[in-house]
């Protein structure tokens, strides 16, 4: 004797929708898994590479010092360890070396005004 089943085919394609969707929820469950633990070895590798509070306490204490602190700067620009205190470094120098010309530009305008002021002021004690 043969066994036949009738099986309606609207019960058979909602069963192999419950299998797609299970298969696809699996997928998805291990997709975000995935993006979750990339996620977290990106940001551990972020948090190794960034400099910390105290590297950075140290870097503005150094930089500040008159003169040591433009060959720290100097130093800290051409150091490939650490990309982030690099580009810091580049630019502080080029903002330390705009206000360094503007210093020196206003220095000898200065200069060249009291200059003149000085001679008009012995011209006219001359004349006393």
């Amino acid at each position: 004797m043969e066994h036949t089943e009738n099986i309606s085919p609207s019960k058979d394609t909602s069963t192999i929708q419950k299998a797609i969707e299970q298969i696809a929820d699996h997928e998805v469950v291990d997709n975000e898994q995935n993006h979750l633990k990339k996620t977290i070895e990106e940001s551990a590798a972020i948090q190794k590479n960034t400099a910390q509070i105290h590297h950075w306490f140290f870097t503005f204490m150094c930089m500040n010092i008159p003169v040591i602190g433009w060959f720290y700067l100097w130093y800290l620009a051409f150091n490939k360890k650490h990309p982030d205190r690099r580009n810091f470094a580049r630019a502080y120098l080029f903002y330390k070396l705009v206000f360094l010309i503007l210093g020196i530009i206003i220095w000898i305008l200065l200069i060249h005004i009291g200059l003149n002021l000085l001679e008009q002021l012995l011209a006219y004690m001359e004349m006393l």
